[in-house]
């Protein structure tokens, strides 16, 4: 046989003697015994070979998984106790024993091995919910930090924490029942405060109070005032943050128990949900500006209102209008809102510098007349005329902020040309009054024809630089 002949057949014969050597080891592995003496949690598994004592861990497990564990949350034992498997534990029987030392020749341990070893468990996903439940019982629902104006003074309630379960600990302390005592001590992880104390503790001025009037009489839109302000009253804006009107008062519907009340809509003047609720967006606004806010989103209304100087008002409507107003200080500021039968006022809390103040002017303005137009109502009697909507002037002006630190100007802000497009007189004219003619029908009131008289107001100004325009068809401002 040649020499190539002779590597071909040795090639396989290498390869079965490995094989064969491969297969003796596992075989021998699997008889060995662990040495005398091991015990694994509170199974003692020495003399045994590796599968019966992987078995004799399982029988174990079997015959303990169902067994009740205490749970104890501040000194206080749960009336409901849980189930190793409920707690998402399992004993894994393999790794457990992998981790004990063996006899023999392959695998020798050498010197003086350790005799007790923990179990192993394998983490199954758990939903912890009723623990948590019970950790929110015990130590109470977590509270925001919150700043109250009262008597005249700043009262700053520090943030309750939340507390949670340590879901790492809590499996380790489970583990440990298991094969102690069944009791569970929930170890409990105290959450980070969003506003810590020392946060709070920097607000300690009123920066600037801003109020307007309005009429306790009319109670639908009272109680809008009321509500609306309510909803904002506390809110706290850490440097940079943002506040939005919408966002944070929400939709303005009946189920959220807003009511009927004077509106802007389309330019004339209606009954609308949330009717009032811009004298609480207005409010703000001025306290803002008088802080020195950064305001980045801002328009007028379709026609000036009586409670603040003509452009500084803000309407807001939740689908196309907002006002938002950036925190711009270093320190953090809250808006504090105070309703009272007839007035309403908005303080900005925080840290006040006493060197700086804040005017407001109003550059040129114009006004037009929008004359009137006579349109056929049929709800006014046959050949008389009434006036439906009282319409009302355009107006256009611009405002400005002007910034001074100890007395010298520092800055003036342009806070954009407010563009009040008004709107006609409008004169509902009722059915022509029908001449009597026995022989001819009686012609219809819609034949009729109508005059009208109107005055086109001046072309809006072009947007830009926070510059308002006219609401768009179906804008809800509200009075």
């Amino acid at each position: 046989m040649n020499t190539l002949m002779k590597r071909v057949v040795a090639i396989p014969l290498i390869g079965l003697a490995l094989g064969g050597v491969v297969l003796a080891a596992v075989s021998q592995q699997s008889e060995q015994k662990i040495k005398s003496g091991v015990v694994v949690g509170v199974v003692p598994v020495g003399g045994l070979t590796v599968p019966e004592a992987q078995k004799k861990v399982r029988l174990w497990w079997e015959s303990q998984k169902l067994e009740a564990l205490s749970l104890v949350i501040k000194n206080q034992t749960l009336k409901k106790t849980f189930t190793p498997s409920q707690l998402g534990l399992v004993v894994d029987d393999v790794a457990s024993i992998a981790q004990c030392p063996t006899e023999g020749m392959i695998g020798q341990w050498l010197g003086d091995e350790p005799t007790k070893f923990n179990f192993k468990f394998k983490s199954i996903p758990t939903d912890f919910a009723p623990i948590k439940k019970a950790i929110t019982e015990t130590y109470g629902d977590p509270g925001p930090a919150k700043v109250k104006f009262e008597g005249g003074k700043i009262v700053r309630i520090p943030e309750k924490p939340r507390y949670g379960l340590d879901e790492a600990a809590f499996r380790a302390a489970s583990e440990a029942a298991v094969v102690d005592d069944k009791v569970v001590e929930v170890p409990i992880k105290e959450e980070p405060k969003r506003i810590t104390d020392e946060v709070l503790a920097q607000i300690t001025d009123v920066v600037t109070e801003y109020s307007t009037r309005f009429s306790s009489g009319n109670r639908p839109r009272s109680s809008n005032i009321r509500l609306a302000s309510s909803k904002i009253d506390g809110v706290l804006l850490m440097p940079g943050e943002t506040f939005s009107y919408n966002g944070t008062v929400g939709r303005r519907t009946l189920k959220a128990g807003f009511k009927e009340a004077g509106v802007y809509i389309n330019g004339r003047h209606d009954q609308g949900v949330g009717g009032g609720i811009c004298q609480v967006s207005t409010t703000l606004y001025n306290a803002a500006l008088f802080a020195n806010l950064k305001i980045p989103v801002r328009r007028n209304h379709t026609f000036p209102v009586p409670y603040v100087p003509l452009g500084r008002d803000a309407t807001v409507d939740y689908d196309t209008q907002d006002l938002k107003i950036v925190n711009s200080l270093s320190t953090p500021i809250v808006l504090n809102a105070e309703y009272q039968p007839g007035k309403l006022i908005f303080r900005i809390l925080g840290k006040k510098d006493p060197s700086i103040t804040v005017k407001m002017t109003a550059g040129p303005s114009r006004s037009w007349d929008r004359g009137s137009r006579t349109e056929y109502d049929s709800s006014v009697p046959a050949g008389s005329t009434r006036v439906i909507d009282r319409g009302g002037r355009g107006h256009s002006i611009t405002t400005y902020r002007h910034v001074y630190k100890d007395g010298k100007k520092i800055s003036t802000e342009p806070q954009g040309q407010s563009y009040y497009p008004g709107a006609p007189t409008i004169i509902g004219r009722g059915p022509s009054r029908p001449a009597v003619r026995r022989s001819a029908p009686r012609r219809s009131s819609s034949s009729s024809s109508s005059s009208s008289t109107t005055t086109t107001a001046p072309a809006a100004p072009a947007t830009g630089g926070g510059e308002s325009t006219p609401p768009p068809v179906g804008d809800g401002d509200s009075l």
